[in-house]
C-alpha cells in the first residue's frame, strides 16, 4: 500500500474517491454527533442531580456552560449532515464544497471539544492531555481528509490551543511546553490522519479496479453471447446457399450459364461470409487496441483519393459528389481504419439511396475542429432507431432498398475508429428525406 503522506492519488482516482470519501464523513457526522448528543444529555443529568461542586473541576462554571453550548449545537450539525447527505451530488462542485465545509467544521468542533475539556478538568494540560488526544484520534481515524484539509484543520488546531492556554496557564515556561506537547499531538494526527487516507484511497482504487475489470467481464460476454448469435444467425444463410448449389450441381447436369450463374451464386455466399468475419474480427481488435497509431494527413488529398476509387470501381451505382475546404487541413490519423470508416458511410448511403442517386461527401473546418460530411437523399432512419444506430449488432439494423443485408456492426465499428481518434460522430435523418452523418476530428495546424 502506498502512502499519500505528503501527495493524493493518480488524477484519475482522485476526483471519484474525494466524492466517496466525503460521502462517508457525512455519514459519521451524523452518527458522531448523535452520539456525543447523548453523552452530552448524560453529562447534564449528572450536573442537574449531583452535586458537582467539590468535584475535580477547576473550572466547573465554565464547563457547565460548554456542555449547554454543545447540547444547542450538536442538533445543529445532525440536521445539516442528514440534509447534505440527501441531496449530496458528486457531480455538484457546490455540493460538494459545501459537504467539505460542514465535516471540516465538526471536526474542529470535536477537537475544540476535547480541548476544552482538557483546560477545564486538569490544573496543567501538559500532564494529562487525554480528552485532548482522544480529540484528535477520534478525528484523525474516523474521517478522511484530503492533504490540504488535514494542514488547514492542524493549523487551526494549533492556533486555538496556543490562544486559549495562557487563560489556564500564565508562566512563560509552561505555556511553551504545553506548546509542544500539543505539537507532537498534532504530529501524530497528521501521520494518523495521512495513514487512515491512504490505506481508504488504496481501497478505494482496488474496488474500483475490480468493478471495472467486472464489467469488462460482463461486457465480454455479452460481446461473446451476440458472437455466437451473429455466427449462427447470420452466417447460417451464406453457407446454406453454398450448400445448397453445391448439391444441385451435384445431382443434375448443369449447362454452362447455370453453372456460371451457380459459381456466382456461391462467390457471392462466401463473400458475404468473409465479410461478416472480417466485421467480427474488427470489431474485437478495435476493443482490444486503446490507441491507434496516428499520423499527420492532409484530409483533402485523402478524402480525394477515396472518392476516386469509388468512383473508379462502384461507377453507375451513385453520383458521389465532392467538396473540399478550399485549402488544405490536416489531422492525425490512421489512414486504414478512417478508409475503413469513409467505406462504411459510403456503403450505407448506398444502401439507403435510389440508384443514380447522389452521395455529398464534403470538407469544412470551424475554430479547431476539422469537420467530414456523407450526406444522402434517401429513405432516411426512423426516429425510433436514431438513439441505436451506432450500437453494435444494433437493434436499428434494417435491409437496404435492394435486400442488401446487415450484421449491425458498420456504424458500430465506424463510431469506435472516430473515438479513438479523439473525434466524434453524430447523425442526422429524416424520413424519406435522407441521412448526414458528421465527423468531427481535432484539427492540426501544419508546419
Amino acid at each position: 500500500m502506498k502512502i499519500y503522506f505528503f501527495s493524493s492519488p493518480d488524477i484519475s482516482g482522485r476526483s471519484a474517491f474525494r466524492s466517496n470519501y466525503v460521502r462517508q464523513n457525512l455519514r459519521i457526522v451524523k452518527s458522531t454527533s448523535l452520539i456525543f448528543f447523548i453523552f452530552s444529555l448524560v453529562i447534564r443529568f449528572l450536573f442537574s442531580f449531583y452535586d458537582t461542586s467539590h468535584q475535580a473541576f477547576h473550572h466547573i462554571s465554565d464547563f457547565n456552560r460548554a456542555n449547554w453550548i454543545t447540547i444547542f449545537i450538536i442538533p445543529i450539525f445532525y440536521l445539516a449532515s442528514t440534509f447534505t447527505y440527501k441531496y449530496f451530488s458528486s457531480k455538484n462542485l457546490k455540493s460538494t464544497r459545501l459537504s467539505q465545509l460542514l465535516v471540516f467544521a465538526f471536526a474542529m468542533f470535536l477537537i475544540i471539544c476535547a480541548m476544552r475539556t482538557t483546560f477545564f478538568s486538569m490544573y496543567n494540560p501538559r500532564n494529562t492531555m487525554l480528552m485532548y488526544m482522544l480529540g484528535m484520534v477520534i478525528v484523525g481515524t474516523f474521517y478522511t481528509f484530503a492533504y490540504l484539509e488535514t494542514l488547514i484543520i492542524i493549523a487551526a488546531t494549533g492556533l486555538t490551543f496556543a490562544l486559549m492556554l495562557p487563560y489556564y496557564q500564565t508562566t512563560i515556561n509552561e505555556i511553551v511546553l504545553n506548546n509542544v506537547a500539543s505539537a507532537i499531538l498534532l504530529t501524530v494526527f497528521f501521520c494518523i490522519s495521512r495513514y487512515i487516507y491512504s490505506y481508504r484511497a488504496d481501497n478505494f482504487l482496488k474496488i474500483k479496479d475490480i468493478e471495472e475489470k467486472t464489467l469488462e467481464i460482463e461486457n465480454a460476454s455479452i460481446a461473446k453471447n451476440e458472437i455466437l448469435g451473429v455466427v449462427a444467425h447470420d452466417l447460417r444463410n451464406p453457407l446454406a446457399i453454398i450448400k445448397s448449389v453445391t448439391m444441385l450441381m451435384e445431382g443434375e447436369d448443369c449447362s454452362a450459364e447455370d453453372y456460371k450463374e451457380n459459381i456466382e451464386m456461391i462467390k457471392s455466399a462466401c463473400d458475404k461470409a468473409v465479410s461478416i468475419i472480417h466485421d467480427l474480427l474488427e470489431n474485437a481488435q478495435n476493443e482490444i487496441h486503446n490507441h491507434f497509431d496516428l499520423e499527420e494527413t492532409n484530409v483533402d488529398d485523402f478524402l480525394s483519393t477515396i472518392i476516386e476509387e469509388w468512383l473508379k470501381n462502384k461507377k453507375g451505382q451513385v453520383n458521389i459528389i465532392y467538396q473540399n475546404a478550399g485549402k488544405p487541413l490536416y489531422a492525425n490519423i490512421h489512414k486504414e481504419k478512417m478508409q475503413r470508416v469513409m467505406d462504411n458511410l459510403i456503403i450505407n448511403a448506398i444502401k439507403f439511396s435510389n440508384p443514380n442517386g447522389n452521395i455529398d461527401v464534403s470538407l469544412s473546418h470551424q475554430n479547431d475542429d476539422i469537420f467530414i460530411k456523407v450526406r444522402d437523399y434517401g429513405i432516411g432512419i426512423p426516429d425510433d432507431m436514431l438513439p441505436y444506430i451506432f450500437d453494435r449488432f444494433s437493434k436499428a439494423r434494417r435491409n437496404g432498398i435492394r435486400g442488401e443485408a446487415s450484421v449491425g456492426l458498420g456504424l458500430s465499428i465506424v463510431h469506435q475508429i472516430v473515438k479513438k481518434h479523439n473525434g466524434d460522430i453524430v447523425v442526422n435523418s429524416e424520413p424519406n428525406s435522407g441521412t448526414t452523418f458528421t465527423i468531427k476530428l481535432p484539427q492540426m495546424q501544419s508546419a
